[in-house]
């Protein structure tokens, strides 16, 4: 029965996600809280200006209110679930600049730096002074050894959730290409909870609830972001999606794995990262365009064929993960 209730919230919020997504849209556009598109990006691209941002909340409403009231009431959810709200709100108030200035810049780096740390630090410092059975060590992936952090726990989970709220944000840059690669990452994180005994252990029960209905979210997300995306997700859904993937992580101790899972948007990340070092040192790029989808997508690759390939690899580096993990945990 517990099964069955989990599984449940997928089609749940994907169903409220679309019915909720019709007069989002439709809000936004009446209030032209419209993207402003950067004119150093592909030029394939400005026609995009004016299509409605802040869609994040199409999926991630539904998700939090689902999760709530499929997950056990108590100050464990709530906690975790006002996280994901602290950083879905960093997002909504760089949407809501950016909008307003009618540019690309919204808060400053280091504003939404600062804003991401605090959140990640509340992470990290809860899990290591609250619950009890939640040990600060993260898991080797292929050889089932726990890796005892002590008192770097925290700056690691401030890294982590740093580093992956960031990688969501710049992967969302194509339609559908966050929520698409999203969805095979959080079907393994879900999974490997799962695995974990998340279905009966309170401490990651709200976890695999939350990947669950993200799942149902981000398809129901999709019925209005693939392309020709009706609306953009903003970085109210990007770095609330961020969010949701980091505390499923950490929560599992599942850090290091995140990194095969979650091998798309580790690579747009490292692009970005690589790009600026090499231009810094030699003046020259080294990609023709980052994050990594605009180096495939100025190389003459469709944007659908950026989509469904980086999808592909993710589902295939996802499916090497879950195999990796049933195997090295000696499960039946």
């Amino acid at each position: 029965m517990q099964t069955l209730l989990a599984l449940s919230t997928v089609p749940l919020t994907a169903l409220i996600s679309v019915l909720l997504g019709r007069y989002a849209v439709e809000m936004l556009r009446r209030l032209k809280l419209g993207q402003h598109i950067r004119e150093e990006g592909p030029q394939s691209h400005l026609s995009k200006g004016g299509t409605p941002t802040m869609g994040g909340i199409i999926f991630l409403i539904p998700v939090l209110l689902v999760t709530f009231f499929f997950s056990r009431p108590t100050p464990h959810t709530l906690i975790l679930l006002g996280l994901v709200v602290l950083s879905a709100a960093i997002g909504f108030v760089d949407d809501f600049q950016k909008i307003w200035l009618k540019n690309n810049k919204g808060i400053t780096p280091k504003q939404k730096l600062a804003g991401q740390m605090f959140v990640g630090f509340l992470l990290g410092a809860y899990l290591q002074l609250g619950p009890p059975q939640h040990l600060p060590t993260t898991e080797i992936p292929f050889i089932n050894w726990n890796l005892p952090l002590g008192w770097l726990f925290v700056p690691f989970v401030v890294l982590f959730f740093v580093s992956t709220t960031n990688a969501v944000n710049l992967t969302d840059g194509l339609d559908g290409l966050a929520s698409t690669v999203a969805l095979v990452t959080l079907t393994a994180l879900s999974a490997l909870l799962i695995l974990k005994g998340g279905l009966t252990d309170p401490l990651l029960q709200p976890g695999v609830i939350l990947g669950l209905s993200t799942i149902g979210g981000c398809l129901g997300f999709l019925w209005y972001n693939s392309h020709p995306a009706q609306v953009f997700m903003g970085d109210t859904g990007s770095l609330g999606l961020g969010g949701i993937l980091a505390v499923m992580s950490v929560l599992g101790h599942l850090e290091f794995w995140f990194i095969l899972v979650g091998i798309i948007f580790v690579a747009e990340a490292l692009s970005v990262v690589v790009q600026v070092t090499y231009f810094k040192k030699t003046r020259k790029r080294l990609l023709r365009m980052s994050p990594l989808h605009h180096h495939f997508e100025l190389g003459g690759w469709k944007e659908t064929q950026v989509v469904n390939r980086f999808g592909f690899v993710a589902a295939l580096s996802c499916l090497i993960a879950f195999i990796g993990y049933y195997g090295s945990h000696g499960l039946p």
